[in-house]
């Protein structure tokens, strides 16, 4: 009896903490609808939240990536590791963008779509050339220190993890010093955690109170098909793809560690935010941290099947609504580009315009097109960045299996605690 009462006690509290947040984020979202424009007085609660959560982002990038590498000694593993990553990246953004083509085929479009009333934003053409230097690279080795610059940010943080590793023991203090500044993060990320809470619990009152009832009547039947096919993908695609991982565990304790990452996702629409609560994810499930370190970061900015999701949707959405449908080799165009833009522009800063100038251009819609796109992919955000993120963890645990074996869960190889082996 004592021993069930203690499993009992463990499966609460392992619960505890995503049921915190969830009670919070629903409470500040009733609050948000009671009170209106005037929940804005909550914004800077959670503000203060992201703002601390985002400033540790840069730090936690460069030193779990580079201290991962680096403890790395066969060097020709990590761009392999790189490999199979964007491989994966890929294939699932084309089996999203393919997934909204399926279904917006049987469901249709609504017709009766309002535009919104909005100033017609001047629209800079950039090339394709200056799109790729601009999301590789930064000009300046202040712009690293950013958010809004990560993938350059990752790409350095990788050949520096690289050239420590190849310089051996000379570089060993090095070594030493990056892998005690990732736990120092890691415990700075930790202690700040405490506070999601209270943090996300405004912001969601901040959000509904800003747009509360309205924003779903605006645009509801495009978003009764896009969250639709969210759900769809969350449930069955990413179960799929943690069945690949780690077989019938892997999907149902993917469920159980990926609850306060989505909510994250949710409330904040940034993938940035939710990195440090998917490399939380990934220890519970045993990934090593060589690799969650690598595929989480990079996933941040360029796995985007939510975003591929929502691209191709709008595509559909705005070539109908222009009386000029997709038909015969524009279904695979459509998706082309959906990928494309979806992993090109999303370390951007303003990617989802970035997209819909691409989506313009290509189609030969006319601008009028662009502001609507805007307001959809608006909308559309918080069930992107809940794809984008969530899946970089079940990516994790497919690399993992591709490393280490299908039974790697078993096999404690970050040496801490992870979630109970039961099948």
């Amino acid at each position: 009896m004592s021993a069930a009462k203690s499993t009992t006690r463990s499966a609460l509290a392992n619960y505890r903490d995503p049921i915190i947040l969830i009670t919070f984020c629903i409470i500040g979202a009733i609050l948000g609808l009671f009170l209106g424009d005037k929940a804005s007085i909550l914004k800077p609660i959670g503000q203060i939240f992201l703002n601390l959560l985002f400033c540790l982002i840069v730090p936690l990038i460069f030193f779990s990536i580079a201290g991962s590498i680096a403890n790395t000694k066969d060097t020709g593993k990590v761009g392999k590791m790189i490999g199979y990553t964007l491989l994966i990246f890929i294939t699932t953004a084309i089996i999203s963008g393919a997934l909204i083509l399926i279904v917006t085929h049987f469901t249709g479009v609504p017709t009766t779509f309002n535009a919104p009333k909005a100033t017609q934003t001047a629209m800079k053409t950039v090339s394709i050339s200056d799109q790729i230097v601009n999301t590789l690279t930064v000009g300046d080795l202040p712009l690293l220190i950013s958010r809004f610059h990560v993938l350059p940010l990752i790409i350095l943080t990788i050949f520096f993890g690289i050239c420590v590793s190849m310089i051996g023991e000379p570089a060993k203090p090095v070594v030493e010093w990056m892998n005690a500044m990732s736990l120092v993060c890691y415990k700075m990320v930790a202690i700040l955690m405490k506070a999601a809470p209270i943090g996300l619990g405004a912001y969601f009152a901040d959000l509904t109170g800003t747009y509360g009832i309205d924003l779903l009547k605006a645009y509801g039947n495009a978003m009764l098909v896009f969250y639709s096919v969210v759900i769809l993908y969350f449930f069955l695609f990413l179960g799929l793809y943690a069945y690949i991982g780690a077989g019938s565990w892997g999907v149902k304790n993917f469920f159980k560690v990926i609850l306060a990452p989505a909510l994250t996702a949710l409330g904040t629409r940034s993938s940035a935010a939710t990195i440090p609560l998917q490399m939380e994810a990934c220890d519970k499930l045993g990934v090593p941290r060589e690799i969650s370190s690598v595929v989480v970061a990079m996933g941040a900015t360029c796995h985007m099947d939510g975003a591929c999701i929502a691209i191709v949707y709008s595509e559909v959405l705005a070539t109908t609504l222009f009386g000029a449908p997709l038909a015969g080799f524009d279904f695979a165009l459509a998706l082309f580009v959906g990928v494309a833009s979806s992993v090109a522009t999303s370390s951007v800063p303003g990617g989802g315009a970035a997209g819909e100038t691409m989506i313009v251009s290509v189609f030969n819609l006319p601008e009028a097109a662009f502001p609507i796109l805007l307001m959809v992919i608006e909308l559309f955000d918080p069930g992107c960045t809940l794809l984008n993120s969530c899946g970089d963890t079940v990516v994790s645990m497919v690399i993992s299996r591709i490393f280490y074996g299908k039974d790697w869960y078993k096999k404690n190889l970050n040496g801490k605690d992870v979630l109970a082996y039961e099948d």
